[in-house]
């Protein structure tokens, strides 16, 4: 709105934008609000898969995810997409020879949480990243306990879900 209060909150918004994109290292406008990570997330991951299902319906994840994750995913096999689940190490870290392995020609996305809500392990965003750069695959990031506590470079990612409330930010905001 061009009244005084809307330029006002249009400020705050742009300020907000430029604060996440420094932290995440992102453009200012590649940042989509919504009212939670689990609407992000299944923005990210509907979106990509359906958006790219002529090129492939294949998607890789973990068994160590979020409910959030499993939604989408599960939504995504009714309409015919395969799901793969990369193995983890006895300390819950992506194998990384597994995710080679289980990479294809028609993978559209892998999705991998960067700290786990329930053991707080945090997997090797970076080095996954690295890895997918060689693929045609998007790459979603589930970091919603890792924004605002652990750093990560992001610049490698496609799609990344978190929530503000979780670093002292408004609830309803994802």
């Amino acid at each position: 709105s061009l009244h005084k209060l809307g330029v006002n909150a249009k400020k705050l918004i742009d300020a907000s934008n430029e604060q996440i994109a420094k932290i995440i290292g992102c453009k200012n406008d590649d940042i989509i609000y919504t009212s939670c990570a689990s609407e992000s997330t299944n923005l990210a991951i509907k979106g990509v898969a359906l958006r790219n299902k002529k090129r492939g319906m294949h998607i890789i994840t973990t068994n160590l995810e979020h409910s959030s994750i499993y939604g989408p995913v599960g939504y995504l096999t009714n309409l015919g997409f395969e799901v793969d689940f990369v193995k983890t190490n006895e300390f819950g870290i992506v194998d990384i020879d597994d995710l080679k392995n289980l990479l294809r020609e028609d993978t559209v996305l892998v999705s991998i949480g960067a700290v786990n809500s329930e053991t707080g392990v945090k997997q090797n965003i970076e080095e996954i990243a690295k890895l997918l750069k060689n693929y045609k695959c998007y790459f979603h990031v589930d970091a919603t306990q890792a924004v605002g506590k652990v750093r990560i470079d992001y610049s490698d990612v496609d799609l990344i879900s978190f929530t503000a409330h979780k670093f002292f930010g408004p609830k309803g905001v994802g």
